[in-house]
């Protein structure tokens, strides 16, 4: 079965895009180094463990990761064998003795460096932000407690939406895109859905089944633009445009529903509680960041 083309992370999480990633890998010292920050030599704390030194040029230590990461980017897909890791420590002693007469002779007030220079603390910026901010949402969403009384709650109000699967098919589109409003015209204008759908897949093979067919969906796999639209159209009924986040489209068709009776609190407690939490997380996540903004002051300059 195939399930809706559309992606609403509850926490926020968005991938961090690998050209950052090498961009911030590539400039991390450089930058953490024009702030001045000189390490003391001895061992290095990180997050939740030790970093080893592997070397101090006039106290500034050079460590086991900035030697791990030069490595890859200069010896691509080799094995770290004890010389060519050595090489590479020579290397970074040499650039770090550099970097600091660079410094005494004033070198890095040039303008081209400096550009650089702040475009590489802005990806790191960026990642720091990134990071701590789903951090601080796993930690919202750890405050968010659903008890037994309110998931039994929730059950029994929405007990007939829980029970009933639902066979839907689907037109999506993605962007500005005008072709899903003339499918819309065409399924007015009688045209089968089946039709107008498959136009997305003129080389369609045979026996495959029919991508815009999603099966049955259960009441927690229904996207939420869909949530209010699929509880109100009759079997073979479709519905009007729904727009979704990100500028996604569709059209959906109620193919058939029906009601499963062994379905209970008991078999949908645990997907209920995740619902619920996931709901008290995000209302929860927003009264912090209203606090938080009352209490700080935020100053946008032209």
């Amino acid at each position: 079965m195939q399930m809706p083309p559309f992606d609403y992370p509850f926490h926020g999480r968005e991938t961090l895009k690998k050209p950052m990633v090498l961009l911030i890998s590539g400039f991390l010292v450089l930058s953490l180094a024009a702030c001045g920050e000189k390490k003391q030599a001895g061992t290095q704390k990180e997050s939740d463990g030790q970093v080893k030194v592997l070397a101090t040029v006039n106290g500034a230590p050079i460590t086991e990761i900035d030697v791990r990461q030069s490595f890859r980017r200069s010896v691509h897909g080799e094995t770290e064998k004890p010389e060519a890791v050595q090489n590479v420590l020579q290397t970074l002693v040499n650039s770090e003795l550099m970097y600091q007469q660079a410094l005494d002779l004033g070198l890095d007030k040039n303008p081209g460096y400096r550009l650089k220079l702040h475009e590489a603390e802005a990806q790191l910026k960026a990642f720091q932000r990134q990071e701590m901010a789903i951090l601080y949402r796993e930690h919202v969403k750890n405050q968010a407690k659903v008890t037994d009384p309110e998931a039994q709650a929730y059950f029994d109000n929405n007990s007939n939406k829980i029970r009933t699967k639902y066979h839907l098919y689907q037109i999506y589109y993605k962007g500005a895109d005008s072709r899903i409003v003339q499918d819309y015209k065409e399924l007015k204008s009688g045209k089968p859905f089946e039709k107008v759908a498959a136009k997305r897949f003129p080389n369609l093979p045979k026996n495959v089944p029919a991508p815009w067919d999603l099966g049955y969906l259960h009441w927690n796999q229904i996207p939420p633009p869909w949530q209010g639209v699929v509880d109100r159209l009759e079997p073979g009924q479709a519905s009007d445009i729904i727009k979704g986040a990100g500028e996604r489209f569709w059209i959906i068709k109620l193919a058939d529903k029906t009601v499963d009776p062994n379905i209970t609190f008991a078999t949908e407690k645990e997907k209920i509680v995740d619902v619920l939490q996931k709901r008290k997380a995000e209302e929860l996540y927003g009264s912090m960041i209203d606090r938080m903004k009352s209490k700080s002051k935020i100053v946008f300059t032209k």
